[in-house]
């Protein structure tokens, strides 16, 4: 629903593998702005697919869906890296392993980003849906803190989906889930979340027992509430509400980023 201009020149570089030990599936796309690449590397936004996908075989892997090359180009043309990621959340059991994908995504970027004209140590994190789970693996004090993070109608908690339960006990449930964590995310990075009204109520739930005990630690927090809109709404909803939305969280991005840039962050 947001527009994207793909006339512009956009520069993208396809299906280079992240992993240690290469795997056909966890590929990743990075777009950059047309020109020559600064010294300093362009900052990039890793942008994070939901789950869990289905367990079906054959299918086009999110980074090829229209909305992610949508955003991988959206960031370019704002003068960033636009960074899309296939990583292996497939079914609830998949979770810990699209974790570690995700974690070494964010390593690559940080030792392998110059290679690509990125700088990997001033990078923004964009969540959707299913991959809030995954930010309890991002988040901790000990990782490469990000400098900035928008999470869009994300998932933060896995006790109340009862098909979890067929994978996890009630301990690993409650250690997998962000809404356990919060005391571990770090006061100095800034957070934007989208929430959908209409999303369902059990995970309505959980974002806003995380609003709530965020702002009780007093963490950096930024809530944008679309009261009439559902699940998927930068996907599925043309309006003005939603592009103002997906805007901000464009704008959030780069006024950290050169935040960051202009407080030292680099190679």
């Amino acid at each position: 629903s947001y527009p994207v201009d793909y006339s512009q020149e956009v520069q993208v570089q396809r299906n280079i593998p992240f992993l240690e030990e290469d795997n056909p599936v966890a590929r990743m796309d990075i777009c950059l702005p047309p020109g020559e690449v600064p010294a300093s590397g362009y900052a990039p936004v890793l942008f994070l697919h939901g789950g869990p996908l289905p367990d079906t075989g054959e299918r086009p892997w999110p980074k090829e869906w229209r909305v992610f090359q949508d955003y991988g180009i959206l960031a370019a043309a704002n003068g960033l890296a636009g960074v899309v990621i296939n990583h292996r959340y497939i079914g609830y059991e998949g979770l810990v392993q699209a974790m570690a994908d995700v974690q070494q995504a964010q390593y690559f970027l940080a030792d392998r980003g110059a290679d690509f004209g990125l700088n990997g140590h001033n990078i923004a994190l964009w969540a959707f849906s299913g991959a809030g789970m995954l930010l309890s693996a991002l988040l901790r004090e000990e990782m490469n803190t990000p400098s900035c993070l928008v999470a869009f109608y994300p998932m933060l908690d896995l006790t109340h989906i009862p098909q979890a339960a067929d994978a996890y006990s009630d301990e690993e449930l409650i250690a997998l889930s962000p809404l356990s964590h919060i005391e571990t995310i770090p006061a100095s990075l800034p957070m934007y979340l989208a929430r959908a009204g209409r999303d369902r109520p059990g995970l309505n739930r959980a974002l806003d027992t995380f609003v709530k005990q965020a702002l009780y630690h007093n963490l950096d927090l930024e809530v944008r509430n679309l009261a009439h809109s559902g699940h998927g709404f930068d996907m599925f909803e043309e309006s003005a509400v939603v592009q103002q939305t997906v805007q901000h969280g464009l704008d959030f991005i780069l006024f950290h980023l050169e935040r960051n840039k202009d407080n030292g962050v680099s190679l």
